[in-house]
């Protein structure tokens, strides 16, 4: 079986199972989280040829994929997808999820790869341009086709600082770490780990390796724009031009987290449900006695 995950191009670029030249590059089964297309809290989905779960017992068992029950057996229907997706399924997930595939398909995957393509140039070009900053991957795209996605760090700062600082000081958000995909991210930093010239046998190394063991990761995407790729580039600019200073506002607290020293937020001062629940209520006219 050829089973792709597609979790992280599956918003970049179009992507079939049939139809790819020849039956060598025919897929049986992707996968892909609904949350990386735009979709928050839908579910994950897995496209399968049908032929392939045919006879096979389901993994879940649950309410819709039998139908029969006895004392004693139980019947499989043989009802796709029912008799593999058991209980009760996400139904607003995968309503918003399906109307998200709509918009995207009525957009064209092929528009939204061009124009994230024409914007990941500029980004490139201009990381490269920077002295100090290391990209993970062939950053040539006329060599090396990539997509709308540029994991990166920053010479003697750890991941999390510059996840930080470009959050608090630039307005722009990226991920650090290792992005579900630990062995890979660190098998590609043993060099720069290597260069730390620690002890591996001190009583304080993992500690000490902990805050480096993670990439920078910058995501193109349909709200992209060349202003947000600007303010991206500025912001490492400013990083590493102050790198003393930003690290003075900080505080890590060991384990590759940055948390600033003296700017705080409330989260009840952006979303109070009590307050939010009291107006609404007040609007109704309804006494919280009664409830």
């Amino acid at each position: 079986w050829v089973v792709v995950d597609a979790s992280q191009f599956i918003a970049h670029a179009p992507l079939a199972l049939s139809d790819n030249g020849t039956v060598e590059r025919e897929l049986d089964a992707v996968a892909f989280s609904g949350h990386k297309l735009y979709a928050p809290g839908s579910p994950g989905v897995m496209v399968v040829r049908q032929i392939l779960l045919e006879g096979q017992e389901p993994d879940e068992l649950g309410g819709g994929m039998v139908d029969d029950v006895s004392l004693s057996n139980y019947q499989i229907t043989g009802y796709f997808p029912d008799r593999e997706e058991a209980g009760t399924p996400n139904i607003p997930g995968a309503v918003q999820l399906g109307a998200v595939l709509n918009v995207l398909q009525r957009i064209g995957m092929g528009s939204i790869h061009a124009a994230e393509q024409r914007l990941l140039r500029r980004l490139l070009t201009g990381l490269l341009a920077i002295p100090g900053v290391r990209i993970y991957g062939d950053p040539d795209l006329d060599r090396t086709p990539r997509l709308g996605v540029v994991s990166f760090n920053l010479a003697g700062l750890e991941h999390g600082l510059v996840a930080a600082m470009l959050n608090d000081y630039h307005n722009v958000a990226v991920r650090n770490g290792c992005f579900c995909a630990h062995p890979y991210v660190r098998e590609l930093l043993k060099p720069e780990l290597w260069e730390l010239d620690l002890d591996p046998d001190a009583d304080d190394a993992d500690a000490l390796i902990k805050p480096w063991q993670g990439m920078v990761r910058a995501s193109l995407g349909l709200y992209s724009t060349d202003a947000d790729i600007d303010a991206l580039l500025n912001g490492v600019h400013d990083l590493l031009a102050n790198p003393a200073y930003y690290r003075a506002q900080y505080q890590g607290d060991g384990a590759g987290n940055f948390c600033h020293r003296s700017f705080t937020v409330s989260a009840k001062s952006l979303f109070d449900p009590e307050a939010m629940l009291d107006q609404a209520l007040a609007s109704l006219s309804v006494s919280t006695d009664v409830l």
